[in-house]
């Protein structure tokens, strides 16, 4: 009995390390998935954002929790864009990968806006909102501008 039990959880366990191993080295394919999941959350979080802060609907206190969303995504910015991850299909220009440092001072201007964002709707006063909104949307501008394919 007691074989049949440390077998199994050895089995478990080595099933467990395996599995851990093949999350830590995505697949580049994975990585762009994984990288346009996230750039989806911050269209999301900044399209409730801006629909509460211009008054179209009410804000219930869920500005908060969409500036805290766009907070935590743009934290994660740097590192979705992994070298060689720019594969198949992607808006991403080879300057993210050509320029590195540019572009990771382009990261921190998000991040910089977002956390203050996240201030100014904790605080919930209007002008500091929206002026902290506007900031959000000229880092995302700045970083487009540079580094993502343009749209017409």
């Amino acid at each position: 009995m007691q074989r049949k039990t440390i077998g199994a959880i050895s089995a478990l366990v080595t099933a467990s390390l395996l599995g851990i191993s093949a999350v830590a080295e995505p697949t580049p394919e994975d990585a762009l998935d994984y990288r346009k999941a996230l750039m989806m959350t911050l269209r999301g979080h900044i399209a409730a954002s801006s629909m509460i802060a211009r008054g179209l609907v009410e804000n219930d206190g869920y500005l908060v929790a969409h500036a805290q969303g766009l907070e935590n995504a743009a934290n994660e910015l740097h590192r979705v864009f992994q070298e060689g991850s720019n594969v198949a299909e992607s808006e991403a220009l080879p300057a993210i990968w050509e320029d590195q440092e540019a572009f990771a001072e382009a990261i921190s201007e998000v991040q910089e806006a977002t956390a203050a964002f996240v201030e100014a709707a904790e605080g919930g006063d209007s002008e500091a909102i929206m002026g902290a909104f506007r900031a959000v949307g000229g880092s995302c501008r700045g970083c487009h501008d540079n580094f993502r394919v343009a749209h017409d």
